[in-house]
């Protein structure tokens, strides 16, 4: 009897597991630290460091790509009328349509950074090693700057009240206004660099930095409290459903936090981790570290399975609508993975 209920368990627990199957993948000419994005069709778009901007169809299968005369470091974005926008260090910003063909190209000043974040007003946003943030008026062909200590080396993020957030080289968090007005800086004691500052449904600002904290600020940058790794932190913040904040720490742990910055779980990979971390729609946190691994844990920190790629990994996954990740690894190689029971 004990011998079949060993079995029955043994062939539960088989039915019960996933793995991850590799749905196709693409070597590119370079390293790719740009992050990929998805668009509402599941175009999947993404620069490399040998100077293309590539296009995929949903399986994988390369729809396009196009050569910039410059490395692509900085990720692409979907504007509101569906086409892409992607800046290069050739200091141009191109445009493509969905398919990945070419539609034009500005010359706003200085190397592109960060994302193209796109205003209500229809202007973009970015920032560069020039003047710090670049305001573009696409409609006036014209700029205007907002002067920063070292430059902006951060996704952007938009405030509820429509202002920009950005960290940058120099230490400081900014808040501007469309204007390129100062509102309020935060100073941490060092680089906010990759890590993209977060707004919480409560007005709560979150930014990570390389001096090893997260960062919880009120809506006038004033320090509330902190949650401190034992690594610098390149990752942008994850916030889950029920509000759980996910952090990833170059001391190589995935950190599960309450808002109150209170800490609920961990998971620990086998070396730094740079990424962002991101979810599946059934809720699970999909990780990957420089141990050239992707994880999969659930909302309670439990490792669900793993799947090891050709090198670490630097740049952001994205999930498409049917569940497929796509990673960038530093293998030069992009992965259409699936997590599958």
């Amino acid at each position: 009897m004990k011998f079949i209920l060993i079995i029955f368990l043994a062939i539960t627990h088989l039915v019960n597991a996933q793995s991850v199957v590799l749905i196709n993948k693409y070597t590119t000419g370079s390293y790719l630290y740009s992050s990929p994005i998805a668009t509402s069709n599941d175009v999947v778009v993404i620069g490399g460091h040998d100077k293309y901007v590539y296009f995929f169809k949903q399986t994988g299968a390369l729809l396009n790509k196009y050569k910039t005369k410059g490395w692509v470091h900085s990720s692409p974005e979907v504007l509101s009328n569906g086409n892409i926008v992607i800046g290069s260090y050739d200091k141009h910003i191109y445009f493509f349509n969905e398919n990945g063909d070419f539609l034009n190209k500005i010359k706003p000043g200085g190397k592109v950074f960060s994302k193209i974040l796109e205003l209500p007003n229809h202007n973009i946003v970015f920032g560069s090693n020039h003047k710090g943030l670049i305001f573009y008026d696409l409609k006036r062909d014209s700029s205007y700057y907002f002067k920063t200590k070292w430059f902006p080396h951060t996704d952007l993020c938009l405030t509820k009240k429509g202002n920009i957030l950005t960290g940058t080289l120099g230490k400081y968090v900014y808040l501007v206004n469309q204007n390129a007005q100062l509102l309020s800086k935060f100073k941490t004691k060092r680089w906010v660099l990759h890590s993209k500052p977060t707004q919480l449904d409560n007005g709560t600002i979150i930014v990570a930095s390389y001096d090893k904290n997260l960062y919880f600020l009120d809506s006038n940058l004033t320090e509330i409290r902190r949650f401190e790794t034992k690594g610098k932190i390149h990752a942008s913040p994850l916030i889950l459903k029920d509000k759980t904040i996910i952090i990833n720490s170059f001391d190589s742990y995935v950190y599960f936090l309450t808002p109150d910055a209170k800490l609920k779980y961990s998971f620990k990979t086998e070396a730094k981790i740079i990424a962002s971390p991101v979810v599946l729609s059934d809720g699970t946190i999909v990780i990957c570290s420089s141990d050239s691994y992707v994880y999969f844990i659930n909302q309670k920190a439990e490792l669900i399975t793993k799947y090891k790629l050709g090198a670490g990994i630097f740049s952001t996954p994205v999930v498409l609508s049917n569940n497929t990740i796509v990673v960038a690894s530093n293998d030069h190689s992009v992965y259409f993975l699936k997590l599958q029971d």
